[in-house]
This record gives C-alpha cells, structure tokens and sequence, in this order.
C-alpha cells in the first residue's frame, strides 16, 4: 500500500515560517499597515527538513496506538501478534504480510480511515527488487534483473563477456601511492559504481560482497587496477 501525500500528514513541533505562495490575492501578501506577512506552518510540507521525522512520528505513533510492536532490530518493521500481522514501512509505502486475509484486511481499513491511501495489491515489486511468487510451488523468487541491466548500461558494462567469479583471486588490491592523484571525474564514476554494486549486493547478490567490500577501501585513491576489479565485478 502507499500513503498519498505522506508528508503532509503531520503536524509540526518546530516554529515554521514560509513566504506566502505565489497564487493568492496580492492584498494578502501585506497587512494593513502595508507591511509584508507571512505564514506560519501548522503541518509538515514537501521540501522542509523536518517533514521525514515528522511523518515517522505521525506514522509510528498510529501504528504502536493501534497495538503494533516496533521492532527493536529495524524500527521499520512492525508487528502485531493478535492479529498475526508483520508489517514493512518504508517512508511512505507499505507491505503487509499474514496467513489471514481477514487480518489484513483489517489494518488496511484502519490505515483507510486515518490515511488517504492506494491499494497496490500482491506485492510485485518493492525498492528496486521484483518478486515472483507460485502458489502451487509454494516458492517465492526476488531478483534485481531491471536494476542490474541498469547499471550494467549506465556504466558502459551491457556487452561486457561474462566472467564465472566476482574478483580475479590472482590480483591482489594494493593502495596507490600518497603522491598519486586521482582525476576527480574518475573518482565520482568509480564511487558511484560502486555504490550501485552495493545496493545489489544489499538486495540480492549476497555473491559479490567480498569483492565490493575490497574494491570500496580504495574509493578515495584509486589506480587502473581498483577500475578493472570493478569492472570485473560488473562482469
């Protein structure tokens, strides 16, 4: 499920002032001394800082109210024992799991009436990973095939051969010298690929771990060796 203007939701703790928007009647924009006003912000809007905390407190205090334990291991899982309920929050998206389908359809009538809400029905696909599910088999199968042919193509890997390893156990990653200088261009491609690397390995591709965790020690100082193990993994 997903909350539609989440942001929007909460109600501020902090005193918020912000100009008056464009769109309103000219005399608005000054009082009667001819002076220019603003307003003051009861709820959280899109593009204030504080707006994320402010929508996790609105949304955790709705869930612990209505008999949910947060989860002391990730306070973005939430659980419900009577109604054998799990529940996944993700900022403003919702995934519910329970053996009973009257169970859920009980919190999503609670999540109804408090939050203006879209129904998005069997999970599909969630964060970047798309799960299939067979009901015969009783098997459930997550992959990142989208995000991977992404990034294989935005880091000019898509016609790459394949290689049967994540890292060439032959080559050892050594730091490149204190005097060596890295091309600040190179140093952000090679940052941001291996970023990507990391959110698959995150995701789905627990494989190629060691060799991500290897090649993010040189991101700060990198040689031609440190872009080639990269590029192996990619492969």
């Amino acid at each position: 499920m997903d909350v539609k203007t989440a942001f929007l939701h909460s109600d501020l703790e902090e005193t918020v002032y912000m100009e008056i928007p464009e769109g309103l009647h000219t005399e608005v924009q000054r009082n009667n001394s001819g002076e220019r006003v603003v307003c003051r912000l009861i709820k959280s809007i899109y593009g204030l800082k504080q707006s994320p905390q402010a929508w996790y407190g609105k949304i955790n205090h709705f869930f612990l109210a209505n008999g949910f334990q947060r989860s002391e291991q990730d306070h973005s899982v939430y659980i419900h024992k009577f109604f054998q309920l799990i529940l996944l929050l993700y900022v403003d998206d919702l995934v519910i799991t329970s053996p009973s389908l009257e169970d859920v359809a009980w919190v999503q009538n609670l999540l109804h009436e408090e939050f203006e809400m879209t129904d998005l029905g069997p999970l599909t696909g969630f964060l970047g990973m798309e799960i299939k599910r067979n009901r015969q088999l009783r098997t459930l199968h997550l992959t990142q095939h989208k995000y991977t042919t992404t990034i294989l193509e935005r880091h000019g890997m898509s016609t790459c051969a394949s290689v049967s390893t994540p890292a060439d156990p032959h080559t050892r990653l050594l730091k490149s010298p204190i005097t060596h200088q890295t091309d600040p261009n190179n140093l952000q491609r090679f940052q941001s690929a291996v970023g990507s690397l990391m959110y698959a390995m995150i995701g789905t591709r627990p494989d190629i771990a060691f060799a991500v965790s290897a090649v993010s020690q040189h991101s700060s100082n990198l040689g031609p060796a440190h872009w080639t193990a990269v590029q192996h993994i990619f492969r």
